[in-house]
């Protein structure tokens, strides 16, 4: 029961940490995009949006968005190893409930986890994957992306304004799909390879 006590402890210290690095990788890649954003402004309003601004934005553009990939694929494996801790927590509270039949009932009530969810159909909506932390990050990463498509081809081969932002509108839309279909995948297979919740 110590030893079982001692786990309980690790895990639930465990899952904490993720939600902690979710957290602040989360602030960390927005705060580099929002000081990057002001930093374009300036330099907008110094160059009077000429070649400098060009420049600056597409060495900067690039950077913000390597930042945005690699914070999206770690707060993907920080959900899954949240997801992990919960399903040890829950076996470890179904434990306990064996051992007090009685009261077996406030360990199940809060033996819930991402998994059990899909007892009660949430895990069939596709939309719920807009609700985690990796896909805010992986949609503002995608208009990052976006825009520096736009600059590029505004900068190569000054069209008309409509056609910068059409590429830029398109190359977002399709990061975003490879991004959430990625995703989804993931999740899929985790919720596949963990048994269900009874």
């Amino acid at each position: 029961m110590q030893a079982l006590g001692a786990e309980f402890g690790m895990l639930q210290g465990a899952g904490g940490a993720t939600i902690s690095e979710s957290s602040s990788r989360s602030s960390l890649y927005m705060t580099t995009l929002f000081s990057s954003a002001v930093a374009l402004a300036l330099v907008a309003q110094a160059s009077r949006f000429g070649e400098a601004f060009f420049i600056f934005a597409l060495a900067v553009f690039p950077v913000v968005f390597f930042l945005g990939i690699t914070t999206y694929y770690r707060l993907l494996e920080t959900g899954v190893e949240d997801v992990i801790y919960a399903r040890a927590i829950s076996r470890i509270r179904d434990f306990f409930s064996e051992i007090e039949p009685a009261d077996s009932a406030f360990f199940h009530a809060s033996g819930v986890d991402q998994i059990g969810l899909r007892n009660l159909g949430m895990w069939r909506l596709r939309w719920q994957q807009f609700l985690s932390a990796a896909a805010t990050v992986a949609i503002v990463n995608s208009v990052v992306g976006g825009v520096f498509f736009a600059f590029a081809v505004a900068y190569v081969t000054t069209p008309a304004p409509c056609v910068s932002i059409g590429v830029g509108a398109a190359g977002a839309l399709v990061l975003a799909v490879v991004l959430l279909t990625h995703q989804w995948r993931t999740w899929m297979r985790i919720a596949a390879a963990l048994p269900m919740k009874t």
